[in-house]
């Protein structure tokens, strides 16, 4: 009988498993197309920022309102755009006499090299300090020309388009990067190039926030097969050039790759825009989703996701070995609690498949999530109160509710999947993203100083704002509307979970509730709680 009971639950078990392991590699497929597609989002807005850099300094000149013959006032006008746009490593000029003008970021100030024309060529280097003043000033000898470079060369071969060198390293910063530039009429008539560099770095750190798995890497690559960005380092590094992914992949990605070195998105119907995988890596199984994503018209690379299935269904099982060896034993103490305790022993399969950390429909992180985080930021300020600035937004979408009525729910979705991609590719390092539902999203900031975090929250406010979310062609302006508050104490620091999670709460019900008083008086800004009045100790 104990036999017979030990083989009814073990067949149980096998068959629950069988079930979990597919319902598991389906919700796995699905979570890294969520993810491909979330971080093919996110690269596109951040590159496209340089685009539109280059698009605003050529109105500038081609209007006037920058002097192009002005070294000193191109490299103000350089310098503006360069602290409004973190994402942007350089902004320069060159001109068909040689002269050029660039600015980049040096730390928390800015490297200056102006180059005036012949006859009487010369270079002069200046270096800012973060208040914008002077730290040194040299004349070196210089032959840089750069009439002579791929971002100038292919700008004026291709007059009236914006063109994208391949990822190549800097002179000045020796970090790899690229430039993306076009050729602007002066209002004399004749041509500059006007550019700007993008380091590959910040590519990288947007990557390091997508929520993979353990083993799970997200990439990036161009037409080429440059490793351009990776969430996690590659295997093998190569200094002085950008590599190529045939020289720093791991086994899995190497797998992916076709003759000419680049992953191939041929699938059974030919090549298309997106392909599932699932290939052996040696005898392990793997899964991968590549995705190819147009950055500039005519210029595409492609992101992708690949991680182990084990890293999806390993934890099945743990749970099945536990479970064989608990009924094992208690069917040996009583034949009477061997049937219960095999149905309890099922359960925790159910459970175990409708765990997720993650909103669906953006890919951010849920509520659960967020919340889970925010507690764990509540006990390590509360244990380390100089360890700066901690800020919580609860943010809404103004105008979101004119896209439903008007357009449906599905392109709605599509609207609030792409709003998810805007503030991920405007957030950074530290950041945490999440829906809490509706049009709604949470952020937690952490800064040196509130006027810090409320700055970085308008920062990536304006990624909605500036530019519409385009479904189906048609664009959509949206705006939105903030609460933030601070985490502050001013009694003792709350100790036990039960306070922990209480002081988590209670944050966002502040966020939440200076959001709707603020929309009240004023939509399209932050509002803070304090502005309002009334308690703010935690």
């Amino acid at each position: 009988m104990l036999l017979t009971q030990i083989g009814t639950v073990t067949g149980v078990l096998l068959a629950n498993r069988r079930g979990g392991e597919a319902v598991v590699q389906a919700q796995a497929r699905q979570n890294l197309q969520k993810l491909v597609r979330v971080t093919a989002d996110s690269a596109r807005s951040y590159l496209q920022t340089s685009v539109q850099i280059v698009r605003i300094t050529s109105s500038l000149i081609a209007s006037g309102q920058t002097n192009a013959y002005d070294s000193g006032a191109l490299s103000q006008t350089f310098g503006t755009l360069l602290d409004a746009t973190p994402q942007l490593d350089a902004v320069l000029v060159g001109q068909p006499d040689g002269r050029f003008v660039f600015v980049r970021r040096d730390g928390a100030g800015q490297y200056i090299k102006v180059i005036e024309p012949p006859p009487q060529r010369r270079t002069t280097v200046t270096t800012l300090n973060e208040a914008g003043r002077v730290t040194s000033q040299s004349t070196p000898a210089d032959p840089y020309d750069p009439r002579t470079r791929p971002w100038y060369t292919l700008a004026v071969a291709r007059p009236g388009q914006i063109v994208w060198t391949a990822p190549y390293v800097f002179t000045s910063s020796q970090l790899p990067g690229i430039t993306v530039s076009a050729v602007q009429q002066g209002l004399d008539g004749r041509e500059l190039v006007v550019g700007v560099d993008m380091q590959l770095s910040g590519l990288t750190r947007m990557l390091q926030q997508v929520q993979l798995t353990p083993r799970a890497r997200a990439f990036i690559t161009d037409s080429d097969g440059h490793a351009i960005a990776a969430s996690r380092a590659w295997p093998r590094r190569i200094q002085g050039r950008v590599p190529a992914l045939t020289e720093v992949g791991d086994p899995a990605l190497q797998a992916l790759l076709d003759d000419g070195g680049v992953p191939s998105l041929a699938g059974e119907e030919g090549p298309s825009s997106e392909v599932t995988r699932r290939y052996l890596v040696g005898t392990e199984p793997y899964a991968a989703i590549l995705r190819r994503v147009e950055v500039q018209p005519g210029i595409s690379w492609v992101v992708g996701v690949y991680a182990p299935e084990s890293d999806f269904t390993g934890e099945l099982d743990g749970v099945f070995r536990q479970h064989l060896i608990i009924i094992a034993v208690m069917a040996l103490l009583s034949a009477l609690i061997a049937w219960p305790l095999a149905f309890s022993a099922t359960q925790p399969f159910a459970a175990l498949q409708r765990q997720a950390t993650t909103d669906a429909l953006t890919g951010l992180r849920n509520r659960a999530s967020l919340l889970a985080q925010l507690s764990e930021d509540v006990r390590h300020k509360a244990t380390n109160p100089h360890a700066g600035e901690l800020g919580v937004v609860i943010l809404d979408l103004d105008g979101f509710k004119a896209v439903n009525d008007t357009y449906g729910h599905a392109v709605g979705d599509e609207v609030l999947h792409a709003v998810g991609a805007s503030l991920l590719s405007a957030a950074r390092v530290g950041d945490t993203l999440g829906r809490l539902g509706g049009d709604e999203f949470a952020l937690i900031v952490h800064g040196a100083t509130r006027e810090a975090v409320r700055l970085r929250v308008e920062g990536i406010m304006q990624a909605i704002m500036r530019r519409p979310m385009t479904v189906n062609e048609v664009p959509h302006q949206l705006g939105a509307t903030a609460g933030l508050v601070f985490y502050e104490q001013a009694v003792a620091a709350p100790s036990t979970l039960e306070e922990i999670e209480e002081a988590s709460h209670l944050l966002l019900l502040r966020a939440d509730t200076a959001l709707l008083r603020g929309k009240k008086r004023e939509k399209g800004r932050v509002w803070l709680a304090d502005e309002f009045g009334g308690p703010t100790v935690l």
